[in-house]
């Protein structure tokens, strides 16, 4: 019998970044619904003609709430895919309903008290809990995390990154790529910020001091004029850069400079090309493996909390930095 899923959200991701026949999976309704595991019964949205449209398209059926869709279905898994403002109302709702997993895309809630609350009822209740950090989904990204705790590229000396769309929305993507191939975050300290998102969730910028004493460098880059999303990873043998939002990688190494004697720089040698576009399919093949064969979620309610904790931790700062005039 295949795992029944109830998508929350029939928005961009929840649905309409791509179809059927798209080459890529890029919305949660494309990975279910073509994934053999998994049975779609339908959506649940804040506007019923959005929840209409997406099942017109990927199946199931139109659910006018939560409760009419447990009422007519039984849900092995729950998808949110809603507004940000909404998530911690809706993992609270769905932790007094029979599921075996929920799959909540970022940030999990609005505190970091919400999201401990959270992960304390989860466990409590034997639900599983996914985050979609999608790039830890990402085949050749977990591959780069296996290659740096081997010790191949030797220890790391500095990194930086780049976003926008702010520190929790998108931050939190960058601060928890540095959690999953670099390790432990031991100190934050904000420098500024943009506001190019919600008023309470400005872009910072800010330094941070990882286990160990490197030093990385998270740059806001204000998204009302581009996207970006980039990581530069120095390491004494080796150059990781993590680029196009994480479609490529490139590799560059340490090599005797040819011109100069007793010099050593950076070549590159090689870049390879992700499967970022097809992350949501990695992460439901991930949560199909969990359900059935107890096999470790590559991004947990766990994950979600501590990458919470240090945005917030950012987010502190960028208050306190303001001028008083700036602070309501």
């Amino acid at each position: 019998m295949s795992c029944t899923v109830l998508i929350i959200g029939a928005g961009r991701i929840g649905a309409f970044l791509d179809l059927p026949q798209s080459s890529s999976v890029q919305t949660h309704a494309h990975a279910f619904s073509a994934h053999p595991g998994f049975s779609l019964v339908g959506f649940v949205d804040a506007r019923p003609d959005r929840a209409a449209r997406a099942a017109e398209i990927w199946g199931g059926k139109a659910f006018a709430s939560i409760p009419e869709a447990f009422h007519e279905e039984r849900i092995d898994v729950a998808v949110i895919a809603a507004p940000d403002e909404t998530h911690y109302r809706l993992l609270k709702t769905l932790s007094d309903r029979p599921l075996r997993l929920v799959f909540a895309e970022k940030p999990m809630t609005g505190t970091e008290d919400e999201a401990e609350e959270i992960v304390r009822l989860y466990r409590e209740r034997s639900i599983s809990l996914a985050v979609n950090f999608s790039r830890r989904f990402v085949p050749e990204v977990q591959d780069l995390r296996t290659r740096i705790a081997s010790g191949e590229f030797g220890r790391c000396l500095s990194g930086s990154g780049w976003y926008g769309k702010g520190t929790m929305h998108n931050g939190s993507h960058l601060i928890d790529l540095i959690h999953f191939l670099l390790g432990k975050i031991d100190d934050v300290r904000t420098v500024s910020s943009v506001q190019d998102w919600r008023d309470d969730d400005p872009s910072c910028s800010a330094v941070l001091t990882l286990t160990g004493g490197s030093q990385f460098f998270m740059h806001a880059v204000d998204s009302r004029a581009f996207t970006i999303f980039e990581m530069d990873l120095v390491f004494e043998r080796q150059r990781v850069r993590i680029v196009d939002s994480g479609l490529a990688i490139e590799m560059y190494e340490v090599r005797d400079n040819a011109m100069y004697p007793g010099f050593r720089d950076l070549r590159p040698v090689a870049t390879i090309a992700t499967g970022h576009l097809n992350a949501l399919a990695c992460a439901a093949d991930n949560v199909f493996s969990h359900l059935e064969h107890g096999t470790s979620l590559w991004s947990t309610g766990i994950d979600g909390l501590q990458a919470q904790a240090i945005c917030g931790s950012i987010l502190q700062g960028c208050v306190k930095n303001r001028p008083p005039s700036d602070i309501s």
